[in-house]
């Protein structure tokens, strides 16, 4: 059941994911914390917004509010225009927030990861995912749950070539991806995002690695949940 009293809380709400997380929890809870770089004027009542500047976090006392923590925090080497920033947004930033959201109480966390992460890859994107994985499951938490789709389905703000062509690919060959090759099907951002609620929200103890299946049979558990509530 959805305890209406918890207050969730997102980083990357503006992003693809970020954006479904937001829609569907503000319609569960009164109140949720979106955490941005740049002020954001939202319609629905439900949402505080809070500006934070992720190289010098100052907001203990927003967190100390927060039950749940989701992180949807993302860029792409090209707009990040260079590994070093690239790594900051996607393992620094997240790393730091995690940690201090935990020192302020907050020990249910669920992150966006990547189908393919690996700590020890030669290639930027999935060592810095896997890294990330690494590092946050070593924080004190009740529960993790890190979720690892593939190509993520679903309209962007800005345009990413590669995930484009991405997406036509895997459109054709999604039907062929059986077994151990199903967690490289493609995802829609609003499974994703109701699988992430459920997972906090049925919190199984420990660190959960959600992927493609696990990811499906979150988000049908999702609606499952809400019908019942």
């Amino acid at each position: 059941m959805i305890n209406k009293k918890h207050v969730p809380c997102i980083a990357g709400s503006t992003g693809l994911v970020g954006s479904h997380l937001l829609k569907n929890l503000s319609n569960l809870y009164p109140k949720v914390i979106s955490l941005t770089r740049e002020e954001v004027n939202y319609s629905n009542p439900n949402i505080q917004n809070v500006i934070v500047n992720f190289d010098d976090l100052n907001i203990n006392s927003v967190l100390k509010e927060v039950d749940h923590l989701y992180i949807a925090l993302g860029t792409t080497r090209k707009k990040a225009g260079s590994a070093e920033n690239f790594k900051k947004v996607d393992y620094h930033y997240c790393l730091n927030l995690a940690k201090n959201a935990c020192n302020c109480g907050v020990k249910s966390i669920s992150i966006i990861s990547s189908v393919g992460s690996d700590p020890n890859s030669f290639f930027l994107y999935p060592k810095t995912k896997g890294l990330i994985e690494k590092h946050i499951s070593e924080i004190s938490l009740n529960h993790l749950s890190i979720v690892r789709p593939g190509i993520i389905l679903g309209k962007r703000n800005e345009s990413r070539v590669g995930e484009k062509i991405g997406k036509i690919l895997f459109s054709l060959i999604d039907k062929f991806l059986f077994g151990s090759y199903s967690k490289y099907k493609s995802i829609s951002a609003d499974n994703i995002s109701k699988a992430m609620i459920y997972q906090i929200t049925d919190s199984s103890p420990g660190v959960n690695i959600l992927e493609y299946n696990e990811l499906i049979k979150s988000s049908n558990s999702f609606d499952d949940l809400i019908k019942l509530d």
